[in-house]
């Protein structure tokens, strides 16, 4: 399609962290991007989409020269899309710069510093009609749009696209549940819209993966929709392995988990949050630790491998949860684990209670990645958490385990097989192995790298006491 109004677009995710661990196990792109830009090319405009990591490089002058910047971010690279928005600025001061995503519709009129026109909500119902001219307002509030009128995404637009090893997909958004800590249901709602089954093969069909990662943010909350879904999946024909997020409770349905198995499932996500009844609890996660094991055993019995997610430095963790949590993911045989440190997002209940009790350490957003403390938990000190995060990785991912599941791989499987019962024991593999080595790396590298942030959390402690100390010996003076 050809227009006189033709426009050059650029779409930048940025980078986070070099060393940020989650990432450099999984360099995928946001959907969203890929999403706004194709609706853009098929209205005839020059589109392309640039995803930092994938492109292992910063943006520079030369990506920028177009008419219409389009950035996104998370909190933790939303001062990199501020920077970007500078140096496109600039050079070509006329420029359009539109900025959207979970952060500024949180924190709009930050973002207004740095943008022609925010997107407050989900920017497909609109992008058309601000690049094209027709929306001139500098915040824009959307609706929630129907997934259905998604076109198929092309990834033929993203620079570097060839060098995903998984293809990303999305048939949901919105969440029922709410989370106290997870700004989905701020920004999705919570109801649970669904991309069509038929949709979902079409872009099956298109895109041909090998394997596909469903972003969904809880992919199985309809349990009528995902029995479907796996049966086509199974009678398309289509060859491909997929994994996606999904809730604990899931696995009160173990046929459903057998024939999504069946179907090509080889690896969920998921979000345990927390060994501690009272923290799941505080969470208002609605599951219970006895039905984090019952689900393990579940995915583990269908040879589903897991990568289980848990947050530290709820009001009702101390410093034993550290070690505890650790040990428990060994015991049960949790493939991979990513532990996080309670991240307050602006938009959930919990930056809302901190930010009103003076807890929030700074408002430094590159910090807000679940890798640092950055605020004040109440059974230990910023430092401890930090610390106690560093621990929990260290022993999950050492060297020692790491060996230890190689060799078990190298022992037990060929038994197993010899024994005809190959298919009911799970030991480790050399993926986990693989895993671990890397993660241990990794953590070596972040604690590097951040050494100046430990020390910033040390001097706090520092003062805190000096303070305490001051004010005991000179009570006037407080």
């Amino acid at each position: 399609m050809l227009r006189k109004d033709k426009k050059k677009v650029v779409f930048v995710e940025p980078r986070g962290a070099d060393d940020n661990f989650f990432s450099r196990f999984l360099t995928l792109p946001l959907m969203g991007p890929i999403y706004l830009a194709t609706i853009l090319k098929k209205r005839g405009h020059d589109v392309k989409v640039l995803n930092e990591h994938l492109l292992r490089r910063d943006v520079n002058m030369n990506d920028l020269d177009v008419d219409v910047l389009c950035i996104t971010g998370l909190t933790q690279t939303i001062n990199r899309s501020y920077e970007i928005a500078r140096l496109f600025k600039l050079q070509n001061p006329s420029g359009k710069v539109i900025i959207g995503g979970i952060h500024v519709s949180m924190m709009h009129e930050e973002a207004a510093q740095f943008a022609d026109h925010v997107v407050i909500g989900e920017g497909e119902p609109v992008i058309a009609d601000i690049v094209e001219g027709r929306i001139t307002d500098k915040f824009v509030r959307t609706e929630h749009i129907n997934l259905d009128d998604y076109p198929t995404p092309d990834f033929r637009l993203l620079e570097n696209y060839q060098k995903m090893y998984i293809t990303p997909m999305i048939t949901s958004r919105g969440c029922p549940f709410d989370c106290n800590f997870c700004a989905v249901t701020q920004m999705y709602g919570k109801k649970y819209r669904t991309l069509s089954i038929e949709n979902t093969m079409k872009t099956l069909r298109s895109l041909q993966p090998k394997k596909v990662f469903f972003y969904d943010d809880n992919f199985a909350a309809l349990r009528s929709r995902t029995y479907e879904m796996v049966k086509r999946f199974k009678r398309s024909g289509l060859d491909f392995k997929w994994t996606a997020q999904v809730r604990t409770d899931l696995t009160k349905d173990p046929k459903l988990v057998e024939r999504m198995a069946d179907a090509g499932l080889y690896n969920v996500y998921v979000g345990f949050e927390s060994i501690n009844p009272a923290t799941l609890k505080r969470f208002n996660k609605a599951q219970g630790l006895q039905q984090i094991k019952d689900s393990i055993k579940v995915f583990h019995d269908n040879n589903i491998n897991i990568h289980g997610m848990f947050i530290f430095g709820s009001d009702d963790d101390d410093r034993k949860v550290f070690l505890r949590t650790s040990e428990f993911c060994n015991e049960h045989g949790i493939n991979s684990t990513q532990f996080a440190i309670l991240v307050p997002l602006p938009g959930t209940q919990i930056y809302n209670d901190l930010e009103q009790q003076g807890r929030l350490l700074h408002k430094v957003w590159h910090y807000y990645d679940a890798l640092h403390a950055v605020y004040r938990p109440k059974k230990m000190t910023p430092l401890e958490l930090q610390e106690g995060m560093l621990d929990a990785f260290n022993d999950f991912y050492s060297y020692s385990r790491a060996m230890n599941d190689a060799l078990n791989t190298l022992f037990e499987y060929p038994v197993a097989a010899i024994k005809g019962m190959y298919s009911q024991v799970r030991v480790p593999s050399f993926t986990n192995a693989g895993f671990r080595l890397m993660g241990a790396k990794i953590v070596r590298s972040w604690v590097k790298h951040n050494r100046d942030y430990m020390e910033f959390l040390g001097n706090l402690e520092l003062k805190k006491r000096a303070m305490s100390y001051l004010s005991q010996a000179n009570p006037t003076q407080q």
